[in-house]
């Protein structure tokens, strides 16, 4: 393959992009060799950094210098793949904003700066008949939903994306809180380790029990419902022996002590604690606690 002609390519796309976002190009190669119609390096690389984008690779075989080159310049990152997990942790590391890079060696101000971005949120109308609604600059479709722009009252077909007579930035309100978690991380969790056998652990299984107790007894009775009450609905204050997502107990067996420990995560904003599994669901998909949001 042409790594030269895949950057060009990619890098000419790029060129729409407004100063306030970020440039970015992702490269994953299986190749050990390019077969490129010029000198990467002192043809490409020199247009990249006019331009402003960051270039990561990642290598499925093995790592190639050029690339290794091209990410240290353009201040990117590169990843040889070592398994499937190792290959989707460093793709999901790329969903994140990166930090902004100084462009100016002079001016340590210059690209680090702040622009406000004007942006309308237009509102959805639906229509009896169809009627002409802007899908692009130059292309116009017949459709019943559109969305108005506040500005200019012109309808255009989806969101988000801009005005296609006043050049407007429209957006709804999900589309901003997708980035809200980046500003705004979930803080990282305190491992909590209690034996379940230490006399100073005051944890107590009464929801768990009484979990259990209702299970069981329903079952016996009637297999077909499960009553639950307000009396279920716990914080980790009251218990803090289940998981405060998933109700789950957290107690499980350490194979080489052969002690039985809570193995549990910590949220220190709101105290209550989470299983492995919800740690992770709500640091890497959910980006939310949803012991602080019940705060």
């Amino acid at each position: 393959f042409s790594l030269q002609n895949g950057l060009e390519v990619a890098g000419r796309s790029l060129g729409h992009q407004p100063r306030h976002g970020s440039r970015e190009i992702v490269v994953i190669t299986a190749a050990l060799s390019t077969c490129d119609p010029g000198y990467i390096l002192t043809e490409t690389l020199p247009r990249l950094l006019q331009a402003h984008i960051r270039v990561s690779a990642f290598a499925l075989s093995a790592e190639l210098h050029v690339c290794r080159k091209i990410t240290q310049e353009t201040f990117g990152s590169m990843g040889v793949c070592l398994d499937k997990a190792h290959f989707r942790e460093w793709i999901m590391n790329q969903t994140v904003p990166p930090p902004t890079q100084s462009h100016n060696n002079n001016s340590e101000e210059e690209g680090v700066t702040c622009e406000m971005v004007t942006m309308g949120f237009p509102s959805r109308t639906v229509a009896t008949l169809p009627s002409l609604v802007h899908a692009t600059r130059e292309k116009t479709i017949m459709a019943r939903t559109a969305y108005t722009c506040p500005q200019c009252q012109a309808k255009n077909a989806e969101l988000p994306a801009d005005c296609a007579v006043c050049g407007l930035k429209l957006v709804l309100s999900p589309h901003l809180a997708r980035s809200f978690h980046h500003l705004f991380p979930v803080p990282q969790f305190a491992e909590v380790v209690v034996h379940a056998n230490d006399p100073n652990n005051k944890t107590t299984l009464s929801s768990s029990a009484a979990v259990a107790a209702t299970t069981s007894s329903s079952s016996s009775s009637n297999m077909n419902t499960l009553n639950l009450t307000n009396e279920l609905l716990i914080n980790s204050q009251q218990d803090d022996t289940c998981c405060f997502a998933c109700s789950r107990p957290l107690l499980s067996n350490n194979a080489e002590t052969g002690v039985s420990e809570w193995l549990r995560f910590a949220c220190p904003e709101c105290d209550n604690v989470f299983c492995f599994d919800c740690d992770a669901f709500l640091h890497e998909s959910l980006h939310n606690c949803p012991g602080c949001l019940g705060t």
